[in-house]
């Protein structure tokens, strides 16, 4: 059975409906999401753990800096290989 790691996105903050739009687009083009959830002011999005690949890690990552969310939860993704990725 996959494993499902649910990351918490907020405070949710958009300038433009555009800048929504872009994020919806952008969780639907990383292939690990597995399913996203507005609860409250935020977003849960399900993650299969084991179809992280780098790049949708680096897509993750991107989204949480870009949207200003607390990418400290990433960490979970971590390994020996992309661990510089997290010291930056």
């Amino acid at each position: 059975m996959d494993k499902l790691v649910t990351l918490i996105c907020a405070p949710l903050e958009f300038y433009t409906q555009n800048d929504e739009d872009l994020l919806f687009d952008w969780f639907g083009k990383v292939n690990c999401i597995k399913n996203v959830k507005g609860i409250g002011r935020g977003l849960h999005i399900q993650i299969v753990a084991n179809e992280v690949t780098d790049d949708a890690l680096l897509d993750l990552m991107g989204i949480f800096d870009r949207y200003k969310f607390d990418a400290e939860q990433l960490r979970v993704f971590m390994t020996d290989d992309n661990k510089e990725w997290f010291d930056q």
